[in-house]
């Protein structure tokens, strides 16, 4: 059974997806049956579009239960080194950026979420505020500096 580390934050985020998902069956399944009232169900996009969007509510249902159920929840305590949880402030040469560590089924790049796991994230675990340091991604080597551990 494999467990999924995360953060607290990203457990409540997935039982609240979960909680919508399962609400929303009651709705789809009222799309299917208004569909099937339309008639030729060969050639009904509607019935179609219906039964799609069931079977991918009903599949990332099983996801959030089985992430839910095998939640390893990593409580973050402030600490001098970067865990998961922490949130820091880096510089490359990019210029200044603030990331949180997450867990791997809570990584969004977008909102500054980086997974333990990625090339990156692994990068910054358990360094201190004050290392630079090299990292191989599929751009090329990039070089670090760890300003901050904000939280």
């Amino acid at each position: 059974m494999k467990k999924y580390q995360m953060t607290k934050d990203g457990l409540i985020k997935a039982q609240k997806e979960l909680d919508e998902l399962i609400a929303r069956r009651s709705e789809i399944v009222e799309k299917i049956k208004y569909a099937k009232e339309q008639g030729d169900l060969k050639e009904n996009a509607e019935y179609h579009e219906a039964k799609n969007d069931m079977a991918f509510n009903e599949s990332r249902i099983l996801e959030l239960e089985d992430l839910i159920r095998n939640a390893d929840v990593v409580e973050h305590v402030k600490s001098d080194f970067v865990t998961l949880g922490s949130k820091i402030k880096v510089k490359s040469k990019l210029g200044e950026r603030e990331y949180t560590l997450v867990g791997a089924s809570e990584a969004n790049p977008m909102e500054g979420k980086i997974s333990d796991e990625s090339p990156i994230g692994s990068a910054f675990m358990n360094r201190q505020a004050g290392e630079e340091f090299e990292v191989e991604t599929p751009a090329g080597i990039q070089t670090y500096k760890i300003l901050e551990i904000l939280e």
